[in-house]
């Protein structure tokens, strides 16, 4: 790989999620110079993916709401969550929310307060929608900021480190020629990993790359093993998020032959219609309520049968009378893309959605190496064992602008660090010779990465057990022993491919690892031959990389 150029810029920024906007925008502000790099299209990412008519921000109601707001946050993490950086934002939401406008965004504030997924209170909702408008918005935005250079369809593919700080990274443009920027700080926002596993509510950016770029860079991860499942619409429309409060109109669930899938499971005491009734109060799958039943049979049946077709609900045609704002904002959604949910049969199944855990970060998106921040779905911060619904959002403006005004101090108080080019390409040569097998007949980039999407969907999903994580692991060993990334990093329309499969193979293991060691069963993390809570795991488990072997702690 040839160098096309070196570039220098103050700050290089990964990602233009609502995230990398806040930070960017904010670095913009402040007279930096910023160089924006999107794998995408501007505004991407899981914020800006149309899977729902609208998302939302969770926001502090008053004074008297801080210790019952916290208390909701603990109440769901299960132990897992920094509470340093809930308590920041709780108390910085609120003006945060205010600064939607500066980034594009122009949220409109529900009349009624309402309860978000797993929380215990209602409290201010703020609703986000219209994308391509605020796509249009920002880009009007940029245009008053000739100091933030946009890079669309790039892609970073490693950092560059010396002297124990971030000095700047490798960077594949558009047209795939390979770039060296300098930078004096690096903020990472690339966003989750949904998109390793085969069914997912993400965009195809939402890879991980984050998180191997962080990890390499000598940053730790924590709560990996955290992973929300949602289901999804299968059909009539393929990867359409599903709204759980339907469930208040279903008469059933059913297999193909009309069979109750429900029946199976549940265990004495808890009906089918006291079932639904609480898996209708939130989204994403938990082991922490009895409705996890819902989402347990739905993955029994698909490893049962190896069936990805999902599952009918038989609705209710009353459910179109309901005149409340929450049921008519989502069936207008769904009537525009042709979806009705009486008269179409309705069919889901568990998909890869958020990542509760990520790269950890203090108060400040600082990461354990100087000058490399972390912010957004990428970083793991708030979020514990499960997700309060309505926190994402807000996180990224809380902590994208204090980790902007962290790394504005750091980067007025050091200068460039001086690299030689020959050997920061030299090393990452060396990097991606690690990754290569050299086998005789190399799998491609997109055979590894569809293998990965496929093993992480059966093995890793809502059901895990000892027998089936091992022999996933395996697996990964397997396609890891039959790619030969060299081969492929110097044509030009497989290089981002080639880096994406490699970081596939180091993220699943991650994953698999992480589910492995955690050996019981709390919140988004359900292990089968593990099924209850265990006091002795109140910890959050740390993932690190040290002499390219992955060390995990309990901490």
């Amino acid at each position: 790989m040839q160098i096309k150029e070196v570039i220098s810029t103050d700050v290089l920024v990964v990602g233009s999620g609502l995230a990398g906007l806040k930070s960017g925008i904010e670095l913009a502000k402040a007279g930096k110079t910023v160089i924006m790099s999107t794998k995408t299209q501007l505004c991407s990412g899981s914020s800006f993916f149309p899977l729902k008519a609208s998302l939302g921000t969770q926001i502090t109601k008053d004074d008297a709401d801080k210790e019952v707001f916290l208390q909701d946050i603990e109440d769901v993490s299960h132990h897992m969550h920094d509470r340093e950086m809930a308590k920041i934002y709780i108390e910085e939401i609120r003006d945060r929310v205010e600064e939607y406008e500066e980034i594009g965004i122009n949220p409109y504030k529900l009349s009624e307060d309402r309860k978000a997924c797993f929380a215990n209170h209602a409290r201010t909702i703020y609703m986000l929608r219209d994308w391509n408008k605020i796509r249009e918005n920002v880009r009007d935005i940029l245009v008053e900021y000739p100091n933030l250079s946009l890079w669309e369809r790039s892609a970073v593919i490693s950092l560059i480190k010396k002297d124990e700080k971030v000095a700047g990274a490798f960077l594949l443009d558009k047209n795939n020629d390979l770039f060296m920027i300098k930078s004096k700080a690096v903020v990472l926002a690339t966003g989750g990993f949904g998109n390793i596993y085969k069914h997912n509510l993400n965009p195809h950016d939402v890879d991980g790359s984050g998180h191997i770029l962080a990890l390499e860079a000598g940053a730790s991860l924590v709560n990996m093993e955290f992973i929300q499942f949602i289901p999804g619409i299968t059909t009539p429309k393929y990867k359409t998020l599903w709204g759980e409060h339907t469930l208040n109109y279903c008469q059933d669930f059913v297999d193909e032959e009309g069979n109750s899938i429900l029946d199976g499971v549940l265990p004495e005491g808890l009906s089918k219609k006291e079932c639904l009734k609480i898996r209708s109060t939130h989204g994403p799958f938990t082991n922490s309520l009895p409705s996890k039943y819902f989402d347990i049979a739905m993955m029994k049946e698909i490893i049962r049968t190896k069936s990805e077709a999902g599952f009918e609900l038989i609705y209710d045609p009353s459910i179109y009378e309901n005149e409340g704002d929450f049921y008519t904002i989502y069936l207008d959604w769904l009537k525009e893309r042709g979806i009705n949910l009486v008269t179409d049969r309705i069919k889901i199944a568990p998909f890869g959605h958020a990542s509760n855990g990520g790269v950890k970060i203090d108060s400040y998106g600082r990461t354990a190496v100087q000058g490399l921040y972390a912010i957004g779905e990428l970083a793991g911060g708030i979020e514990g064992a499960n997700r309060l619904g309505g926190n994402s959002t807000g996180s990224c403006m809380v902590f994208g602008k204090r980790a902007a005004q962290s790394c504005l101090e750091y980067v007025n108080s050091h200068n460039f660090i001086d690299i030689n080019v020959e050997d920061e390409i030299s090393q990452l040569h060396q990097v991606i010779q690690k990754a290569s097998a050299k086998a005789e007949h190399s799998l491609t980039p997109n055979e590894v990465i569809e293998a990965i999407q496929e093993i992480m969907w059966f093995y890793g999903n809502v059901i895990r057990d000892e027998k089936n994580l091992q022999a996933a692991m395996g697996k990964i060993e397997e396609l890891k022993s039959k790619y030969d990334m060299w081969s492929f990093v110097n044509n030009g329309s497989e290089q981002k491919s080639a880096f994406k499969a490699r970081n596939f193979i180091i993220l699943s293991s991650i994953l698999l690892q992480a589910m492995l060691e955690r050996k019981e069963s709390r919140g988004a993390h359900y292990r089968e031959d593990f099924p209850t809570e265990n006091e002795d795991y109140n910890k959050r488990l740390f993932v690190s990389l040290k002499d390219d072997n992955f060390q995990l702690a309990f901490q």
